[in-house]
């Protein structure tokens, strides 16, 4: 049976404590979420009996899936009266999808002796700062098309470039003969939507989109009318209105908050 105890224990942000000499038990991440976390270190105490004991560190998102795992390492305790100081510095890359409170489990000789928990700081995030719903309805306005990724009936997913109708927060796309192809937008009950910035040539978010088939014939008309505007490089103009009627399909893509 391992002997060993945790005492004490924390990760933070190596350029945050070079720059302001405080050690705040936060990892952080420049941009947009997901990214990947800045340097951070972590430091920790154990006490237990003198020997020779290996080492593994990981950090689990909010859900339990580990997202970093270090290899195993040979530490050294000096015995039950002394308690030691052990420290390591993260150049991984380590991919966090969020700022809920993370955790960081300390494992001796294969078993988990402590767990910790790890918060996140992502200043530039809109995902973070709870305003990408926001952010998205206002990139959206100065854009021209949004990305969706499809899930496809064999369990992969398809990215694809799609113009819109946009409505408040919502979006609407026509898909069909001699429109843009979407396959699987049909059979899919909801998409990842990613929004660009056209002003800054940059990722604002992606969002999940709940997604429902228009049928009524009025507000397909409706937005169908809408879409004379914003559908780029139009070809027979306002005659579209009823090619799109008669051989496509329109959907509404409702982002979640």
């Amino acid at each position: 049976m391992t002997r060993v105890k945790l005492m004490t224990a924390m990760a933070f942000d190596v350029a945050a404590y070079e720059e302001t000499g405080v050690s705040d038990p936060v990892l952080r991440v420049a941009g947009e979420l997901p990214g990947p976390a800045g340097t951070f270190a972590i430091h920790r105490v154990y006490k237990g009996a003198q020997g020779v004991y290996e080492e593994v560190l990981a950090l689990a998102a909010p859900d339990g899936e580990v997202i970093w795992e270090s290899p195993p390492r040979s530490i050294e305790l000096r015995g039950e009266m002394f308690e030691d100081l052990f420290r390591r510095r993260v150049t991984d890359r380590v991919t966090i999808g969020s700022t809920a409170e993370h955790t960081l489990l300390f494992s001796i000789d294969g078993r988990i002796v402590a767990r910790i928990p790890v918060f996140v700081d992502a200043p530039e995030s809109v995902t973070g700062a709870g305003v990408l719903l926001d952010a998205a309805e206002v990139a959206l306005k100065k854009g021209a098309i949004c990305w969706l990724t499809i899930p496809q009936p064999d369990g992969s997913s398809l990215v694809r470039p799609a113009w819109y109708v946009q409505q408040g927060r919502a979006l609407f796309v026509i898909r069909g003969e001699g429109e843009q192809q979407l396959p699987g937008l049909d059979a899919a009950s909801t998409v990842a939507l990613t929004v660009k910035s056209k002003e800054i040539k940059a990722e604002i978010g992606t969002m999940q989109a709940d997604v429902r088939r228009v049928t009524d014939d009025e507000e397909f008309a409706r937005i169908a009318t809408l879409g004379l505007g914003t559908r780029l490089n139009l070809p027979d103009g306002e005659a579209a209105l009823e090619r799109w009627q008669r051989n496509c399909e329109m959907f509404e893509l409702s982002p979640r908050g």
